[in-house]
């Protein structure tokens, strides 16, 4: 296993148990946990606070050993899209994030969930080309190279009139294209893929290994049709992908956004392709009470006893408008339900890096007090430690 100070995490081996002298001494030392989706916490959402806010959220990130984050700005209106970007660029540029990972705004209508609709457009319209040529050059440093872009990522419907022109210009500016919010069927997502094959660039794009970065489909499951023995949707499409190295897949493991059943049986399916995320916002570890997801407002209640009343919703209704938990809870959530460490692992930390440029991906490393008799992280912080210049150091 590599030094805390090396420059990118082994995969092999994910975690390290080491024995102390008692139940609660073990440690599990694993990699800084990267989270490639992540809208905000406990009352700072990164689409709208200001920086110095923004900074506050990294930190308690950091303390809980999510030492990588990327940004995740819904749709929002098309100037606050652009002022987001701008505004949260230069974290990017200093290290403090991992890059910024645009949730729209050409999503599908009929699968937005709680995006603003109002804000959702269509991608082949001049207004919409402007706006992500705009994106693309506000995510782009005075001086350095196709690494050096702040958006890693943009979710879009692959089924939208004018989505091939997006796709072309994603990867052109070194933006990984993220099928989701989607009423694509399957053929339609199978389509989409194959055009990629010609809209590559060195480093970025389908069937890639080591230090080549893939796409990931945004959240699988979740704001896409699913799956029917007479209609199938994206998701086998999705998984097939997977399963020949051509793409990533999200899950959500909160426990309400994916049954835990269905997680442990894609990171068994595709172990080297998942990447649990957080899709955390405002309102994840926050108290009962209102806050903002972008252009919308979403609000947990105030019944602490029962995990479903305290995950986001989209204020007033029933539609889920976030993740439940962080990324080391989703961890400790992977490791309750009985996932093996060697699964678990990776799923939060070198896989998701590896979505990142290759001079993003340093995460540094974790030690976890580890609960042996129960296989599971004990309560409280882990010790983090981190190459220098790293976030939080």
């Amino acid at each position: 296993m590599p030094s805390p100070g090396s420059s990118e995490p082994s995969r092999d081996p994910a975690a390290h148990l080491g024995s102390g002298s008692g139940p609660r001494t073990d440690r599990l030392t694993t990699p800084g946990l990267v989270d490639q989706h992540c809208h905000g916490l406990a009352g700072v959402d990164f689409a709208t606070a200001p920086v110095h806010h923004v900074r506050d959220a990294l930190r308690e990130l950091f303390r809980r050993g999510v030492t990588r984050v990327v940004a995740s700005l819904p749709t929002l209106p098309a100037p606050d899209l652009l002022a987001a970007v701008r505004r949260l660029a230069p974290l990017v540029w200093e290290g403090s994030l991992a890059g910024l990972h645009l949730e729209g705004p050409f999503l599908s209508r009929h699968r937005c969930g709680a995006q603003s609709a109002e804000d959702v457009l269509e991608p082949g319209s001049d207004r919409s080309r402007r706006l992500l040529e705009s994106l693309v050059q506000a995510g782009r440093p005075d001086h350095g190279g196709p690494d050096a872009q702040a958006i890693v990522a943009m979710t879009y419907a692959p089924e939208l009139e004018g989505a091939e022109w997006v796709e072309r210009a994603l990867f052109a500016a070194g933006i990984l294209p993220s099928p989701g919010h989607t009423d694509a069927t399957e053929a339609e997502f199978s389509t989409a893929l194959q055009r990629w094959t010609g809209m590559q660039t060195p480093g970025l794009g389908l069937g890639g290994t080591g230090r080549h970065r893939l796409p990931a489909v945004t959240h699988l499951f979740n704001a896409m049709p699913g799956f029917h023995h007479r209609a199938p949707g994206p998701v086998p499409a999705a998984l097939r992908a997977a399963a020949r190295g051509d793409l990533r897949v999200e899950l959500v493991a909160d426990g309400l956004h994916v049954d835990p059943d269905v997680i442990q049986d894609v990171l068994r399916l595709v172990p080297g392709a998942v990447c649990v995320v957080s899709d955390a916002s405002a309102a994840t570890d926050a108290p009962a009470g209102t806050y903002t997801l972008g252009a919308v407002a979403i609000e947990t209640t105030g019944n602490t006893g029962n995990q479903n009343s305290r995950a986001p919703r989209l204020a007033g209704q029933p539609t889920l408008a976030s993740g439940a938990v962080s990324l080391d809870g989703a961890l400790r959530h992977l490791l309750a339900w009985g996932v093996p460490l060697e699964l678990a692992v990776p799923a939060v930390s070198t896989t998701p890096a590896l979505t990142l440029p290759s001079t993003r991906r340093a995460s540094g490393w974790v030690e976890w007090d580890w609960d042996a008799e129960n296989g599971t992280i004990a309560p409280g912080p882990p010790a983090v430690v981190v190459p220098p210049g790293a976030p939080g150091t």
